[in-house]
């Protein structure tokens, strides 16, 4: 982690032209919520309030929303960082989360703020602060595939979708939701049917799962294991492949000997598209 000492966001510079921001990028509201949106040399600053339903996660914020949030800034800094106003797609490829205590209470603001450490023209990595109530809550580091719009529209060709808008949902939908079972030690839970509201705003036409919420589907069956209020100290993802609208994705959770360790993976059609190591405490 790199040295960084948390605390209030600074002053923010000046006025922030989002429409032009969301231009360059490839989400949208309402997976898109960020407010009070700044940038300066290099650093992009937000804000956001959970919006999900109350779990037995503690913290201002749950994990998967806060990973939303900031892979969606750190995306922002990478856009920031063209010379041209080219609308690009950041598909985030791995990401690492480390969580802190903060005593917040859920639903406080949270404070984003993402720079950008490495990129040339099919990668780059940004690293993400963030605070609550003056308080650190979470560090991400997130590498993203860098594609241009006419090279994703030609690759997912066969996944557009010219009813799916992206102003459908005024907020995201609370996640779907699936049935439980469990072979041997590992703990599963199926949607037979991925339903377009959970892509909103993600992509445009073409209706993928956002890696965060594969995260927090992953962590709901992760809790369901632990059976007690937690936090999630430390998350390790790597995303292979989108789990598609329409398709059916396996969300499988097995616990390591280490109490609160659980290695886990999403299946969209029986495809492996994303792992992650999980530490709840």
């Amino acid at each position: 982690m790199l040295d960084h000492q948390f605390g209030a966001v600074p002053a923010y510079p000046g006025q922030f032209d989002r429409a032009n921001l969301l231009s360059r990028i490839c989400v949208r509201p309402p997976y898109f919520a960020l407010q009070n949106l700044h940038a300066d040399d290099g650093t992009f600053w937000a804000t956001a309030t959970a919006e999900q339903p109350v779990t037995s996660e503690t913290g201002p914020m749950q994990a998967s929303e806060i990973s939303r949030h900031g892979a969606i800034c750190g995306l922002c800094t990478v856009a920031l960082s063209f010379t041209d106003d080219e609308r690009r797609y950041y598909l985030a490829q791995d990401a690492k989360y480390q969580g802190f205590a903060n005593a917040a209470p859920y639903g406080s603001v949270v404070s984003f703020e993402a720079r950008l450490l490495e990129k040339n023209k099919r990668q780059a990595t940004a690293e993400i602060i963030v605070t609550s109530s003056g308080h650190a809550l979470a560090h991400l580091r997130v590498t993203y595939t860098i594609l241009q719009e006419a090279s994703f529209k030609r690759l997912f060709r066969s996944r557009y979708s010219p009813t799916f808008s992206d102003f459908q949902w005024n907020r995201m939908p609370d996640p779907p939701a699936g049935e439980f079972s469990v072979s041997n030690e590992t703990s599963i839970m199926t949607l037979k049917t991925v339903p377009e509201e959970a892509c909103a705003g993600h992509f445009e036409h073409y209706p993928a799962m956002p890696v965060a919420v594969l995260m927090g589907q992953l962590g709901l069956v992760a809790s369901r294991e632990y059976d007690q209020p937690y936090r999630v100290e430390s998350a390790t993802m790597t995303a292979s492949d989108f789990c598609w609208a329409g398709e059916c994705v396996r969300f499988e959770v097995t616990p390591s000997s280490e109490r609160g360790m659980y290695q886990c993976m999403a299946l969209a059609s029986d495809k492996i598209v994303s792992e992650m190591t999980l530490r709840l405490v």
